[in-house]
C-alpha cells in the first residue's frame, strides 16, 4: 500500500495538495489484511460460518475511502459500499471512482444502485402514454397543467437515450411528482415475468448491469432491504457479493430494527383503495361488472372500517406502547378483527379477477400483505403465553397530524444481523468517523455488543489529522451555568448563545435536541442580533444550507438531520454551539424497550445505552465545525453537567483534543485573533 499512500506514491503524485497520513496507509494495510482472508470465520451458535469483521472509525480527513476503496478493487473481488448519505455516494462515484480508473484500475466496472421507486417503469410508462395527455393532466389546471405537458415532453425525448431510466438523471423532475408517481416502479404494480415489457425492462437492465459490476455503492436501506428479502426467502436486491464495506456504520442498529420489523398504517389502506379506485376509472366506459361492482364495494366497506379503526386510539400525538391498550380499550381487538377479515375478502375478490389486464392480483397480494403485518404487530399483545412476553419485539404506536401508524421493531437487532448481514459475506467492514463511546484507543464495546459483531473482531482508531490544538478551541461555561433542569436555565442558554454568536460575528451552526428549544431561542434572539438567524422547518435542508454557506455572517438554528452531514468548509460555519448533552427522549417506546431489556440482564441502562449513544450524537455535532485542514473555529456545549456530574469526564475525553477554556472571554480573543 506504500505505493500509493507514502510521501513519494501515487496519491503524491497525482492528487493536488495531498498529504501522507500514517493511520490513512495503516487502515488501507488492515483492509488488504481483511480480504486476504480466504472463506469465513468464526462459527455461530448454530454452527454456520460468519464474515471475517474489521472496525475502523476514521476521524474527518484522514482520507477512509480511499483506504478501502483502492484494497477493495485491487483485491479483485465483488464489493458492495453502503453509506448512508447521497453525499458519500456522490463523492465515491464522482470522484474516487474516476481518480481510481484513471490512475490504477482502468477497468474497474461500478455503479450506484438505488431502491426501484429511482427507476421508470416501462409497462407503466406505455399505459401512460397510450393515454392522451388531456387525461394524463386533466386534474391540473393552469401553469400546473403546461407544466406537467413541458415535464411529459423532456420523460419522452429522455428515454430515447437512458440507460437504467434513473430519475437523478433528470434534476427537473422530484421524486414526488405526479408525473413520476404514475410512472415509477413500485413492487406492487411490477408484473414480474408477465410483463410484456419484460425484455426491456430498466429495472431488468439494471440488474444485469449491476451483476457485472465489481464495485456497487447503496445506501443502507437497500442494503437490509436485501437482507430482509433474503431472510424471508423472496429472492434478492442485489446480486450476489464477496465483500462488504460499511460506511457511516454508527447508523446500522436504526437501520436494521426499522427493516426487521413490520409496520401498518391507516394510510396503507387509504393508498390501496385510492389505486382500486383509480384503476377501476382508468377502465372506464362501460355497465360495470359484477366482479368489478364487488371489488370496488369490498374496497369502500375496507375504507370505512380502517378510519373507524384508527379513530379509536388515543388522538395524542406521539410515539406510545401498544401493550395494554387493547386491554384498555376492549373494542380494539373487534374492530382489528373486523378490518383483517376485509382486507383478506379484499384479496379474495382481486385474486378472482388477476388474469385481467389490470394489476388486481397484485392489488390482492397489497392487502394480504396489509392484513400480516397487522396480525404479526398485534397478536403478540393479544397472547398470554410465555412466548410471546419474551418476544424481542416491541410493538409501539405513532400518531401525526394525518397518519396513524402500528410498528413491531426488534429490541436487540443483534441475532436478526448475525443470521443475516454476518452470514451473507465472506468480509464485513465497519467504518465511521464516530463509532467509540470512550476516549483512547478503545471503547469499541458498545458499537460491538449492539450489532453482534463476532468475537475477536480487530478494531482501529484513528484520529483526524486536522489541527485542534492549534486551530480551535472548545468552550463549556463556567460552573455559574445552570443545569439543564434548573428553572433558569432557559434564559441562561439564550444570553450565552447570544454572547458567543457575537464574538463569532454570526457564522454560527446552533444545534438543539428539540424543536421546542430551537423555536424558544430563535423567538428570544431574532430582534437582538444583527444577524441573518436561519431556522430548520422554514425551507428545505438544502436551501437552508446553501443560504448558510453563501451569506457569511448568517446563523443557522437546526436540530435532528443536521447534526451530521452538514459539510460547510471555510469561514460560514466558524462556531457550533450545541445546547445541551443530547440524551434520547427515555419515553421513546424503542428506547424504553431496549433500556428495560438492558435493566432485566442485571446490566444499568444509563450507563451501558443512554450514555454510549448520547457521546456518538454528541461527537457527530462537534464534528460539523472541521470539515477541511484550512478550517478553524469554536465548539461550544452548553451544558454545566459536563464537569458537574460523574459521566461528564466519559463525554470529554470522546472529544477532540482541543484547548479547553469555560470562559466568553477567550472566545472573544480567539475571534480577534483569528
Amino acid at each position: 500500500m506504500k505505493i500509493f499512500f507514502a510521501d513519494t506514491g501515487l496519491l503524491a503524485e497525482h492528487l493536488p495538495s495531498y498529504e501522507s497520513r500514517p493511520g490513512q496507509l495503516e487502515m488501507a494495510e488492515a483492509v488488504v489484511a481483511l480480504l486476504e482472508q480466504e472463506g469465513k470465520g468464526e462459527r455461530s451458535d448454530q454452527d454456520s460460518p460468519l464474515a471475517h469483521c474489521l472496525i475502523v472509525e476514521a476521524g474527518t480527513g484522514l482520507g477512509k475511502t480511499l483506504a478501502y476503496l483502492i484494497p477493495s478493487v485491487l483485491s479483485g473481488r465483488r464489493v458492495v459500499v453502503s453509506t448512508n448519505t447521497r453525499n458519500l455516494q456522490d463523492q465515491i462515484l464522482k470522484r474516487e471512482v474516476p481518480f481510481i480508473q484513471q490512475h490504477i484500475a482502468p477497468d474497474l466496472t461500478a455503479m450506484t444502485v438505488k431502491g426501484r421507486q429511482n427507476y421508470l417503469c416501462l409497462y407503466r410508462w406505455h399505459q401512460l402514454d397510450s393515454q392522451a395527455q388531456q387525461n394524463i393532466f386533466q386534474d391540473l389546471t393552469g401553469e400546473k397543467k403546461k407544466e406537467g405537458k413541458v415535464l411529459y415532453d423532456i420523460l419522452k425525448e429522455w428515454l430515447q437515450r437512458t440507460v437504467v431510466a434513473d430519475r437523478a438523471e433528470l434534476p427537473g423532475i422530484a421524486g414526488s411528482s405526479l408525473l413520476w408517481q404514475k410512472v415509477c416502479c413500485l413492487p406492487y404494480f411490477c408484473l414480474g415475468a408477465d410483463c410484456p415489457s419484460a425484455t426491456a425492462c430498466y429495472l431488468n437492465r439494471l440488474r444485469r448491469l449491476a451483476a457485472s459490476c465489481q464495485l456497487l455503492v447503496v445506501n443502507h436501506h437497500l442494503l437490509f432491504s436485501d437482507l430482509a428479502v433474503r431472510k424471508n426467502g423472496f429472492g434478492e436486491v442485489l446480486p450476489r457479493y464477496q465483500s462488504l464495506i460499511i460506511d457511516e456504520a454508527h447508523h446500522l442498529e436504526n437501520v436494521a430494527g426499522n427493516f426487521f420489523g413490520f409496520s401498518f398504517s391507516k394510510y396503507q389502506v387509504v393508498d390501496l383503495v385510492a389505486d382500486i379506485e383509480q384503476s377501476m376509472l382508468k377502465k372506464g366506459g362501460g355497465k360495470m361488472s359484477t366482479l368489478s361492482a364487488h371489488i370496488l364495494s369490498a374496497a369502500r366497506a375496507l375504507s370505512g372500517l380502517n378510519e373507524q379503526f384508527a379513530a379509536m386510539f388515543p388522538v395524542q400525538k406521539g410515539r406510545f406502547p401498544l401493550i395494554g391498550l387493547f386491554e384498555e380499550y376492549p373494542e380494539l381487538k373487534k374492530t382489528r378483527d373486523t378490518l383483517m377479515i376485509a382486507l383478506n375478502s379484499l384479496a379474495d375478490q382481486l385474486d378472482k379477477a388477476k388474469e385481467q389486464d389490470e394489476p388486481w392480483g397484485h392489488y390482492g397480494q397489497r392487502s394480504l400483505d396489509i392484513a400480516q403485518h397487522l396480525e404479526q404487530i398485534t397478536s403478540p399483545l393479544l397472547s398470554k403465553n410465555e412466548q410471546a412476553e419474551q418476544s424481542n419485539y416491541i410493538q409501539w404506536v405513532e400518531r401525526t397530524e394525518k397518519n396513524l401508524t402500528l410498528s413491531a421493531t426488534p429490541i436487540d437487532v443483534a441475532d436478526e444481523l448475525r443470521t443475516t448481514l454476518f452470514a451473507g459475506a465472506e468480509h464485513c467492514l465497519f467504518t465511521s468517523a464516530t463509532l467509540r463511546t470512550d476516549g483512547g484507543g478503545g471503547g469499541f464495546g458498545y458499537f460491538c455488543q449492539r450489532l453482534g459483531i463476532p468475537e475477536g473482531t480487530e478494531t482501529y482508531s484513528f484520529s483526524s489529522p486536522f489541527e485542534y490544538q492549534k486551530r480551535s478551541l472548545l468552550y463549556i461555561p463556567g460552573d455559574h451555568f445552570p443545569e439543564p433542569t434548573d428553572p433558569e436555565y432557559r434564559s441562561a442558554l439564550h444570553l450565552e448563545i447570544s454572547q458567543l454568536i457575537t464574538c463569532s460575528r454570526g457564522r454560527a451552526l446552533v444545534l438543539f435536541t428539540s424543536f421546542r428549544a430551537l423555536e424558544l431561542a430563535w423567538y428570544s434572539l431574532q430582534d437582538e442580533l444583527p444577524y441573518p438567524l436561519l431556522r430548520q422547518g422554514t425551507c428545505s435542508r438544502s436551501q437552508l444550507l446553501d443560504r448558510f454557506a453563501e451569506e457569511t455572517d448568517s446563523v443557522l438554528f437546526a436540530v435532528a438531520s443536521f447534526w451530521e452531514g452538514v459539510d460547510v468548509p471555510g469561514e460560514s460555519l466558524s462556531l457550533v454551539i450545541i445546547d445541551k448533552l443530547p440524551f434520547e427522549v427515555p419515553s421513546d417506546p424503542v428506547i424504553m424497550a431496549r433500556m428495560e431489556k438492558i435493566k432485566a440482564a442485571g446490566g444499568n441502562p444509563f450507563m451501558e445505552f443512554q450514555i454510549p449513544r448520547a457521546i456518538l450524537t454528541l461527537r457527530q455535532g462537534v464534528g460539523r465545525l472541521m470539515r477541511r485542514a484550512t478550517d478553524q473555529g469554536v465548539m461550544a456545549i452548553l451544558d454545566a453537567r459536563l464537569f458537574s456530574k460523574f459521566y461528564g469526564r466519559r463525554f470529554r475525553a470522546s472529544l477532540p483534543d482541543a484547548p479547553l477554556s469555560r470562559a466568553v472571554r477567550d472566545v472573544e480573543d480567539f475571534f480577534n485573533r483569528a
